[in-house]
């Protein structure tokens, strides 16, 4: 069966970084399924998937936007130190779990700058990095 808009999709996969690092796979955590033009996940995997047949196996590069998103200066806030309490004492690079103003959670990565100050970088870890995924399609079903 050929891959369409709305196919449930199963693919073993593997994503790689421009460096060669293996990031994700489905080895480390089962098969991905998705439905295509209705999955949130990487934005621009769907639609290059459309075409493909069971047992196809295809390099796929997505771009930034196709993947995390570039990075955004306007996602890093800048704060005094002491305004985060903790029990951890705070290091650059560290993910931390923060709750905002409305009680939501958020996780940011921590940088620290001069005077007793702190960047806190709310992007993806991944923003602003190509992918290259190795897919496999294990299955291809039209929902009912």
């Amino acid at each position: 069966m050929k891959v369409e808009w709305g196919s449930m999709v199963s693919l073993d996969y593997e994503v790689l970084l421009d460096s060669g690092e293996e990031i994700d796979s489905s080895e480390a955590n089962g098969p991905l399924r998705l439905q295509i033009g209705k999955w949130n996940g990487l934005p621009g995997l769907g639609e290059k998937l459309v075409g493909l047949h069971q047992g196809d196996e295809r390099l796929i590069r997505l771009s930034p936007p196709e993947a995390y998103g570039e990075w955004d200066s306007g996602a890093v806030l800048t704060m005094s130190e002491s305004r985060l309490v903790g029990d951890q004492p705070l290091e650059d690079g560290m993910t931390l779990r923060i709750e905002t103003n409305d009680g939501a959670s958020a996780i940011c990565r921590v940088y620290r700058i001069p005077e007793a100050r702190v960047a806190l970088d709310f992007n993806h870890p991944l923003a602003g990095q190509p992918l290259t995924l190795f897919v496999r399609v294990k299955g291809v079903t039209l929902p009912p």
